[in-house]
């Protein structure tokens, strides 16, 4: 893969992006999160068993429609603030005609007055998909002698602070605790009006990258954070263009910082001859002192 390589991950798909650059902390030059799951506690809407949290609307949502244009005009709530070519694109590939293997009895009707098929369409990816996707069930935990009890077979990844509850998700808080170390520089772009905990993604972004293995954070300018004024966990969906604008501004300062590393780099290797190459450089025997005779001799035998 020729580099430089850039992640970019919108929600869920910022903390895949981030666990990827924990997993090899060379692949990404830099990382572009926008409005990323990672914080340590659940957002005050979305993830609990109560309404109106987005893993209710996903499980008892409505999954199967007349036509594509019916599907459409139910999800207009969604998307009416939204640029119409994610719209558009959200209509034409979010939904499959039918049947399907979860659907299978229902077919096309024919329209007599214009003699043409109106397939009915369902969602390309499953309602159930779309919540485990989100969220992971706990209904085995249980009480053992005034503790709570685990099983590590299927729920090891389960923090023990949240054990009681019947939904959990691992990889925010995990993913959250690690960012003093993420070494590649990281734009955090977040919504000011984002349903997730601002607070905790601000506060992550203060340590991000200041341990060690990181890329030394704010104070060495490989961190940023941009809000988004007046936009939520949606934005990228809704102002397309100053997201874009926010992205390709950072990424223009980053590529210029690749550049001019590179180039370093390559003159410096230039410069080496083929033997070079092949040894270590004398600062290596200045700094490890040679073994005493006596102490040669003992290594020999």
């Amino acid at each position: 893969m020729p580099r430089p390589l850039v992640g970019i991950g919108h929600s869920y798909g910022g903390n895949i992006i981030t666990n990827l650059a924990y997993i090899h902390p060379r692949l990404f030059t830099t990382v572009l999160l926008l409005d990323p799951v990672i914080q340590t506690s659940l957002p005050p809407m979305g993830f609990g068993t109560d309404p109106t949290g987005t893993i209710n609307f996903s499980l008892w949502r409505q999954d199967v429609w007349p036509n594509r244009a019916a599907a459409a005009q139910a999800h207009r709530t969604l998307t009416k603030s939204w640029d119409p070519r994610c719209a558009e694109r959200m209509i034409k590939y979010a939904f499959r005609d039918l049947p399907t293997p979860l659907h299978p009895g229902v077919h096309a009707a024919n329209d007599t007055t214009t003699n043409q098929v109106d397939s009915p369409v369902t969602l390309t990816t499953t309602k159930y998909h779309d919540v485990i996707a989100q969220i992971r069930q706990n209904f085995s935990s249980r009480i053992v002698e005034g503790r709570m009890e685990i099983d590590r077979t299927t729920h090891a990844d389960l923090d023990t602070e949240v054990v009681s509850t019947p939904m959990y998700r691992p990889e925010a808080p995990s993913t959250y605790y690690r960012l003093p170390t993420l070494r590649p520089s990281c734009l955090w772009v977040l919504g000011a009006k984002t349903y997730l905990r601002l607070d905790e993604m601000r506060e992550g972004i203060r340590t991000c990258g200041c341990g060690v293995g990181g890329s030394g954070g704010v104070a060495q300018a490989r961190v940023k954070e941009v809000i988004m004024s007046g936009l939520g966990h949606l934005f990228p969906f809704q102002d397309v263009g100053r997201s874009a604008e926010t992205c390709a501004a950072w990424l223009e300062t980053e590529m210029e910082r690749y550049r001019v590393a590179e180039k370093e780099w390559k003159e410096k290797r230039q410069l080496m001859s083929k033997r070079d190459h092949l040894v270590l450089t004398d600062e290596w025997f200045k700094v490890l002192r040679p073994p005493r005779q006596s102490q040669s001799k003992k290594m020999k035998l």
